[in-house]
């Protein structure tokens, strides 16, 4: 299967990426780094179409729910997949952390959760699925504990995937750490 991720070079899509080439998948890996930027979607959406499966992983403003659109109108009636990487912050009415760039941030992955719930009221023909992380160790200064284990975390969610297989969907999922009191 051939795969593109977005924001495929660091933090989760990198982590993700590793996973699928590990057992034997072509990654298309997406980033600024590379030359994509994710708010040029014609671009992007381009290199995406011949994909079997896209993970909208890189988020810059409102580019991720731009480039969702564009791929639904483009994989209309393929089967194909779309992992749409968001957030557990918007399982909260509000934001918690500090910081009005925390606020936006929530928002913005708020108003994908919305998209995809639109695109997949259409009955397009496409498999979309919300994975929501928790506190993953994406950076450094982040420890683990508290934060998940980046790798393993990764791991953990394509392991899941594989054992629905392509006969049963998860269409959201949370995944993150164990919230333990200190």
């Amino acid at each position: 299967m051939k795969i593109a991720i977005t924001g495929g070079t660091a933090g989760i899509g990198k982590a993700l990426g590793d996973v699928y080439e590990a057992q034997g998948h072509e990654v298309l890996r997406l980033s600024r780094r590379t030359g994509h930027n994710i708010v040029s979607v014609t671009k992007i959406a381009t290199a995406i179409e011949t994909c079997d499966m896209f993970i909208n992983n890189a988020q810059q403003g409102y580019a991720q729910t731009d480039l969702l659109f564009e791929m639904a109108q483009r994989w209309q009636g393929t089967w194909k997949k779309i992992m749409v990487i968001s957030t557990m912050m918007t399982q909260e009415p509000v934001c918690s952390l500090p910081g009005l760039d925390m606020d936006a941030y929530r928002l913005q992955k708020a108003t994908l959760e919305e998209a995809v719930k639109q695109i997949r009221n259409r009955r397009l023909g496409i498999r979309l699925f919300i994975v929501r992380p928790g506190d993953i160790a994406t950076r450094p200064g982040k420890t683990v504990p508290p934060s998940a284990d980046l790798t393993h975390w990764a791991q953990t969610l394509v392991g899941i995937f594989d054992l629905a297989g392509d006969d049963l969907i998860i269409p959201d999922i949370s995944l993150g750490p164990i919230f333990r009191p200190t």
